[in-house]
């Protein structure tokens, strides 16, 4: 009798599937003695490659097709040092919300800022709008014409963004190292933005899992997506990603910004003395 865990990555019309052996069901299964210990060099590939997941799982979970990626790029005499960079960047995505909330709209996005290996840019993933008049497009317009030219490509049709996610993590990498980067982190994204839901579940086989998987009714197998191997210690390992054939807007959590609820402050009485 084999048993396993199963965790299950669900991110708006993606599914992740991870098969492994938890800690303490290892027990009995055998460790791949051919695995080495990792270089620094492999530490930080590896590194890489799970902060591209990350971002990749939030990016399904919370962008569509439609949604824009948005290359913010600046004028050669308009180019700044990466603090004032950081600063501008700021303002444009808060004077971004600001027009947002005037159509009642959540403003979404995630940013990074490139600037070791070329001219410094910023990557911006966002929800792309329609006020019945203009659209994010021309906001960007708007707002970053004193800068410099944006330029847009729309997110694809097939709602899975890890190829997305990879180059920016490429991008960033070497910025992200600079000790005189004036931010710590790979990227930067909205609060409002939802969390990838997660499920853990053991599962009892016979035989173990199938090597070749098979999709869910209603989705198809990512191409080389597929991966049977063994963890980072040795022990067997599978995963693989699950794309929706038709996903719909109901996939996804709503634009539409959600009202502030105030709690009622119960007011004291003051009894004065004459």
């Amino acid at each position: 009798m084999h048993k396993y865990r199963m965790l299950t990555y669900r991110c708006g019309a993606v599914v992740e599937i991870v098969k492994c052996y938890a800690l303490r069901q290892r027990k009995g299964q055998e460790r791949d003695p051919n695995v080495k210990k990792k270089t620094l060099e492999e530490i930080q590939e590896a590194n890489r490659r799970q902060a591209a997941k990350k971002l990749a799982r939030l990016i399904n979970a919370n962008f569509r097709p439609g949604d824009l990626h948005v290359t913010l790029t600046y004028k050669r005499e308009m180019r700044p040092d990466s603090n004032e960079g950081q600063k501008r960047l700021k303002r444009f995505l808060d004077a971004m919300r600001r027009q947002y909330r005037k159509i009642l709209k959540e403003f979404k996005y995630v940013a990074a800022t490139e600037y070791a290996r070329k001219s410094i840019h910023h990557h911006v993933i966002l929800n792309n709008v329609n006020d019945g008049e203009e659209t994010s497009i021309d906001y960007i317009r708007k707002l970053w014409k004193e800068y410099g030219h944006p330029k847009y490509v729309q997110l694809y049709d097939d709602a899975e963004y890890e190829q997305l996610a990879d180059y920016l993590i490429k991008e960033t990498d070497k910025t992200f190292r600079d000790p005189d980067s004036p931010v710590k982190q790979r990227y930067s994204c909205s609060r409002n933005l939802v969390q990838p839901k997660v499920s853990r579940r053991d599962v009892k086989t016979r035989r173990g899992w199938e090597k070749d998987p098979k999709p869910w009714k209603g989705y198809y197998i990512k191409k080389d997506s597929l991966y049977n191997g063994c963890d980072k210690l040795g022990y067997e390992y599978q995963s693989y990603v699950m794309v929706k054939i038709n996903p719909t807007d109901e996939d996804w959590p709503s634009d539409d910004l959600k009202p502030v609820r105030r709690r009622r402050c119960k007011s004291k009485r003051v009894h004065r003395q004459c």
